[in-house]
């Protein structure tokens, strides 16, 4: 199109139509933008950044309309309280499990549609709440943007493996239609010394390096009472870790109530990203609900290791009653 060639040297009115036109198609006729770049002979790029300087401008108003019940009293004291990045705590009054599951799948697919940009490497750890959450995002939220995922973790749940951190990086790219890589190796292996000849792979080098650099890494947290792993560790592991203090872990880590990791030989053992990596990471979201959960996202939160925290209304009551 011969107007998109002299785009730069358009009169405001000019620029203000074809911005209008653009933004018409995108948001009412639904196009995608690489649909709408080969109608203009323009770059997809070309019309990302016009998109951007339609709402700038005012051309575009986006309202959003959130279909969830929110507690904006305890989103605002957890965050003076702890200082986190973002908060959103789901009203939990008179909603079973499965529709709390749900509601938090829901706000958290949204949250991460707001965070995630293309060539993001997005890290991800495992378990049911994840679980949820990829499911939704497959089955209602479908993308196509370019990121990477990973896990930042061994294999761990060797019981359920839909929902380990393997098969979540997977599903969780199909869902974004970026790519994915995998730790090959478990979670925890026999001694230090086969764990250093592990990470010296090629192909686990690699995956480990993209965790450790992780734009976002999408978690939860677990409470020591559920012995977690009971297929890898033993009773006296789970009584050692009581003695130490232990009462959450998050992506392999054990930690205390104030947030430190709890060194045992586990430590040694383990493949995945470092504690520090952690807390290097610029957004950290945890997903987690229930009042069992609480010691362990208190800790969680004392560790500095958690930016955005995503959990219900009772497990936010509970925080802010027993913990502050």
């Amino acid at each position: 199109m011969e107007d998109m060639k002299r785009y730069e040297s358009m009169t405001v009115q000019e620029k203000w139509n074809i911005l209008a036109t653009v933004a018409n198609l995108y948001y009412n006729s639904e196009m995608t933008q690489n649909e709408i770049a080969d109608r203009m002979y323009t770059s997809r790029s070309k019309i990302s950044r016009m998109l951007k300087e339609a709402r700038e401008l005012g051309i575009v108003e986006i309202s959003i309309k959130e279909p969830w019940e929110r507690d904006l009293d305890l989103e605002n004291k957890i965050h003076q309280i702890y200082g986190v990045k973002a908060v959103r705590v789901v009203s939990a009054k008179e909603n079973s499990k499965e529709q709390i599951t749900s509601r938090l799948s829901e706000v958290s697919a949204y949250y991460l549609d707001s965070v995630v940009k293309e060539k993001m490497v997005v890290g991800i750890s495992w378990g049911n709440t994840l679980y949820h959450i990829v499911k939704y995002i497959d089955a209602n939220n479908k993308k196509n943007i370019p990121i990477t995922v990973v896990p930042i973790m061994g294999a761990s749940n060797v019981k359920r493996p839909e929902r380990d951190a393997m098969d979540l990086a997977k599903d969780l790219a199909s869902a974004y239609g970026g790519t994915y890589q995998y730790i090959y190796a478990p979670l925890f292996v026999k001694n230090k010394e086969l764990k250093e000849s592990l990470i010296q792979d090629d192909t686990i080098k690699t995956a480990l390096q993209l965790a450790q650099n992780a734009d976002v890494i999408l978690t939860s947290v677990g409470s020591i009472e559920y012995k977690t792993w009971e297929n890898y560790l033993s009773e006296n592991t789970f009584e050692l870790l009581g003695r130490k203090g232990a009462i959450g872990h998050i992506g392999g880590h054990f930690y205390d109530i104030n947030g430190k990791e709890i060194n045992t030989s586990l430590t040694d053992r383990m493949i995945g990203i470092e504690y520090a990596d952690l807390k290097k990471c610029k957004n950290v979201v945890c997903v987690a609900y229930g009042e069992s959960e609480t010691a362990a996202i208190v800790g969680a939160l004392r560790g500095g290791f958690i930016n955005t925290l995503i959990i219900d209304s009772a497990c936010g009551e509970k925080i802010i009653d027993d913990f502050s």
